[in-house]
């Protein structure tokens, strides 16, 4: 197992989504309407979620790859 890339996508995971946090909380500074709020978050909800997504799915490829070649 690669626990230096476990270590490298958990970490950008969670740099990823201090910088999402630091955005809506900027962007909750400015006079928004409600709906559009709510479409801001979902949208990072969504990135956020498919960032997930990708990074798992990066892992179990390479997972795959390393266990195919042993």
């Amino acid at each position: 197992m690669n626990h230096g890339l476990v270590l490298l996508s958990g970490l950008g995971f969670i740099l990823i989504s201090g910088l999402v946090y630091l955005v809506l909380h900027l962007f909750e500074k400015y006079s928004l309407s409600k709906n559009t709020r709510r479409v801001l978050h979902l949208a990072a909800f969504l990135f956020l979620a498919i960032l997930c997504i990708l990074i798992f799915d990066w892992y179990s490829s390479e997972y795959i790859r390393i266990l195919e070649a042993s």
